[in-house]
């Protein structure tokens, strides 16, 4: 309907939560400490600071990169100021995350294409390993009615003896709206200012060079946002708060919270054409800002140890019933008809690399229509959001004949438990077909291939050969989905079928907005069905490409039961409940309701509009449809005064307004779209306060000065890979951007099996425990051989190229002398195979020159490198 000129509504304004997060105490100051190899002042996208996982023990082959894995529980000196790359043992206490003796084990790759043993070691004085900027995440949520608050407290700290910048590039649900931001600094707490994203970028980089605190918060993608926290004091913490709203999602009368913890890795399409942000891929034409939304990963075997802290209060009103959280264990209470939740503190150290989910029902009390309000600046007016249940499917008369087209991910990101959740899917759906349909079965990775060049009929034969077909599937390679999209959507088509396109994936792209114009120019009469596979699938994509194919999404999440996954996708497909939807108001006070056209309903999902309302609107609405080319019409009383009050739903509205504006979801990645729609945008946002990818909240300390020559070293905080994603898809953590034939750049590990087509492989040479007899300290030899490492690594890359899969141990026993000259080198062991390799070291290290020493006597060394091609 048209929007009531006649109805001002004034932006409501929002006082800070007085649910405020506890501030840590300043970390202990180091002083004197400091990381060789880091320059003030250089942005260190691609350095990693990591600690070992817990509950780990390091053996040989194992041993923090570089060093020998033996324990000592000596206490050690502070290292000389001209020595500070030398590595450093580890303590046994130090092997766990979550200990009390933070920082815990720490190190940092300067070169983004070099293997750990060329990078730096990180080391503190006294021997102390540095940590993560990250300290801890925290979500405080309260449920009210069908929508969510929370405030989200980020907790970051610097063990650093001067002043960093920490860069966090993080998610939240696709559909919430950010509308507050606050710096906490010891006592002080200062509240960020909304302004455009230029603005706001050239403000937080004033002070930044000034030497002040200052926090900038910038929207990648609808689901993705990048932290920037400037000039965190040396042994002190900043706290980043953002309050948010979300609505809840709804299906077959069943409430969930997502809150996402984790971005998972994506695949970057396109030649590079530069670099603009901290990720580890270029920009390319397909992706402008593909170096925004690429973090640095992990590397296997290690983890971030950033707490995450969740809790949430559900005060629906009504008593909830089958409280179940998808992913993480939690705690129950009940007061009366509200339920409190938190994570089961018993279970062990949360990390963020899935998925927080909480579902519930309301049984039998489940309302037709729920009423959900924010009283606006004005006297009588005002801000509401309305859902209302679908009618029940209208059964089928007469079955429409269906042609059924399954396209499964095959990518890297899919391989492990991701892959398996889907094929377990995909049997069961082969299975579920009836005798009538045809289908086919695709697969795509840097391309896509099929079970066969047309539809098959669903004789037990073909559905037998389909389920080989998926049976055979294995994770490789990069995720170009539009080969997935165009194979599915040109495969002929029979005038008399509905076609239904089933997608399975993890939604691992930069390249959303191409995924969308593609569907979009492409679907004609199909239907897309989105299933998001996975803990931390691309919410928005599959949302997207559902809405953009006019189709529903659903998620499976890891160790989910696929039955009923499966079961909600077949009555989904059947028909949508409810087309051409219009709703009646009859003459109330409303406008400006959105979405401005209401999508298709499909089985057991809810109609739920925003608008702005002006006095106390009260009365009977009609919602109408067709149902199967019947009018279905649903009375719903409508009436503002009864509804539940929630601060957060204005901003709501102002979301889905600019959302309504920008056409969502394809909304730009880095393009540029026309002024007109920019200013409209820029100016709901700065009104309403939230966040887009066109304005930026930004928060300055002006009282005090952190640094005052203006340099500052960066530090980016590296992702976890999300819950039963497996390394082989990617380069296990180090950052590597490899260029493919595929016609793409991405993470690559392996050959062929990478997200950029061939890949970059990175062999890697590891220095193992070595056995020691003289007088000459092993610290100096260790360093001496490292000094070398890439000797012994030209020698195994000759043998690569007569087997790149030459993998295996190789032991140089060797003498020095007095004077520090290799008087003997000979090969002890090599399990590789390849007698050459063994060779090539024993050669080099006769030509290494040790520190000559006074003990007397010469130093015999056996010295083990553990070889791998990455």
């Amino acid at each position: 309907m048209e929007p009531s000129r006649s109805i001002a509504v004034t932006a409501p304004q929002r006082e800070r939560p007085m649910h405020t997060q506890q501030i840590s105490p300043p970390l202990p100051r180091h002083t004197g400490a400091r990381i060789s190899g880091l320059r003030a002042g250089v942005c260190l996208s691609f350095s990693m600071l990591a600690c070992t996982p817990f509950g780990v023990e390091i053996d040989d082959s194992l041993a923090s990169l570089d060093q020998d894995s033996e324990l000592v529980e000596a206490v050690f000196e502070p290292l000389p100021d001209d020595d500070r790359t030398r590595p450093v043992e580890t303590h046994a206490a130090d092997l766990r995350c979550f200990n009390d003796t933070r920082p815990t084990q720490a190190w940092e790759i300067d070169d983004p294409s070099a293997t750990p043993e060329t990078g730096m070691m990180g080391v503190e004085k006294d021997g102390k390993l540095l940590a993560l900027p990250l300290q801890r995440t925290t979500f405080d949520t309260v449920v009210v009615g069908t929508v969510a608050e929370t405030e989200i407290v980020q907790l970051f700290a610097n063990p650093f003896d001067e002043a960093i910048e920490a860069v966090y590039v993080f998610p939240l649900h696709e559909h919430a709206a950010v509308d507050d931001y606050w710096l906490t600094i010891g006592e002080r707490t200062i509240r960020g200012d909304m302004q455009t994203r230029a603005q706001a970028r050239e403000t937080y980089e004033d002070a930044k060079r000034d030497g002040r605190a200052a926090g900038l918060l910038e929207q990648e993608r609808p689901n993705i946002f990048t932290q920037s926290v400037a000039n965190i004091p040396p042994g002190q913490t900043v706290a980043i708060s953002m309050h948010v709203v979300q609505p809840l999602e709804q299906d077959h009368g069943v409430y969930s919270l997502v809150l996402p913890t984790v971005v998972g890795p994506r695949f970057i399409p396109g030649k590079p054409t530069g670099h603009q942000g901290t990720g580890v891929a270029h920009d390319t034409k397909q992706v402008p800002d593909a170096s925004r939304i690429t973090p640095p990963i992990m590397p296997e075997g290690f983890t971030a140890c950033a707490e995450l802290n969740v809790s949430v209060s559900l005060e629906s009103g009504l008593r909830p019933r089958a409280l179940r959280s998808k992913f993480h264990d939690v705690d129950i209470r009940r007061e009366g008809d509200v339920a409190f939740i938190e994570l089961d503190r018993d279970a062990g150290p949360v990390l963020a690399n899935r998925d927080f989910e909480l579902s519930w029902d309301l049984g039998q009390r489940q309302p037709r229509a729920a009423i959900v309000a924010q009283p606006g600046g004005g006297t009588d007016d005002g801000y509401f959001t309305l859902t209302v249940q679908p009618p029940e499917r209208v059964p089928d008369e007469q079955a429409v004949p269906r042609e059924l087209v399954f396209v499964v991910d095959n990518s890297g990101s899919m391989g492990g438990v991701p892959l398996d959740t889907a094929k377990a899917l995909m049997r069961r759906a082969l299975k579920g077909m009836r005798p009538d349909d045809t289908f086919n079965v695709l697969r795509f990775s840097e391309d896509a291939s099929g079970l066969s060049s047309s539809l098959l009929p669903a004789t037990t034969s073909n559905i037998e050969k389909g389920i080989e077909y998926v049976n055979a599937m294995s994770g490789m390679g990069g995720t170009q989905m539009t080969a997935g999209i165009e194979a599915a959507l040109d495969l002929p088509h029979e005038a008399d079928r509905v076609r239904i396109v089933m997608f399975l994936t993890d939604g691992y792209i930069g390249n959303e907005a191409q995924i969308f114009r593609l569907i979009e120019g492409e679907i004609g009469d199909t239907r897309l069905f989105s299933l998001g596979v996975g803990g931390a699938p691309n919410r928005y994509l599959l949302d997207g490409m559902a809405r953009v194919g006019r189709g529903a999404v659903t998620y499976a999440g890891i160790g989910e039961d696929i039955e009923p996954v499966v079961e909600r996708f077949y009555e989904r497909v059947a028909t949508p409940v409810l087309t051409d939807i219009e709703i009646d108001w009859e003459g109330l006070s409303v406008a400006e309701i959105l979405p401005g056209k209401i999508p298709d309903l499909f089985a057991g999902q809810p109609l739920t509009v925003f608008g702005r309302y002006q006095g106390a609107p009260t009365g009977t609405i009609h919602v109408r449809g067709k149902a199967r080319g019947k009018l279905v019409e649903l009375p719903v009383s409508f009436d503002v005064a009864k509804a539940d009050e929630v601060q957060g739903v204005s901003s709501v509205w102002a979301r889905n307004k600019v959302d309504d504006l920008l056409g969502y979801p394809a909304l730009p990645n880095g393009s540029v779209v026309d002024a007109a729609t920019e200013a409209a945008v820029v100016k709901l946002a700065i009104e309403y306060r939230i966040m887009t990818a066109y304005t930026s909240f930004v928060a300055v300390d002006e009282q005090r000065v952190v640094d005052p020559d203006g340099t500052v070293r960066t530090i980016v905080q590296p992702l976890p890979i999300p819950q039963g994603t497996t390394y082989e898809g990617f380069d296990g953590g180090l950052g590597l951007v490899g260029s493919g034939s595929g016609g793409g750049s991405g993470y690559g590990r392996g050959a062929g099996a990478s997200f950029g087509g061939r890949g970059v492989r990175v062999p890697q040479v590891r220095q193992a425990k070595a056995q020691i007899s003289g007088s000459l300290d092993r610290d100096i030899i260790r360093r001496i051989v490292r000094a070398h490492i890439n000797e012994v690594r030209s020698c195994y890359n000759a043998g690569l190229v007569a087997d790149p899969n030459l993998m295996g141990r190789v032991a140089i026993e060797f003498t020095i002398a007095a004077n520090g000259k290799v008087g003997a080198a000979t090969v002890n062991t090599n399990t590789t195979g390849n007698e050459a390799v063994g060779q090539c070291i024993a050669k080099a290290a006769k030509k290494w020159q040790f520190p000559k020493w006074t003990g007397g006597g010469e130093v015999r060394v056996a010295y083990p490198f553990n070889l791998s091609p990455g």
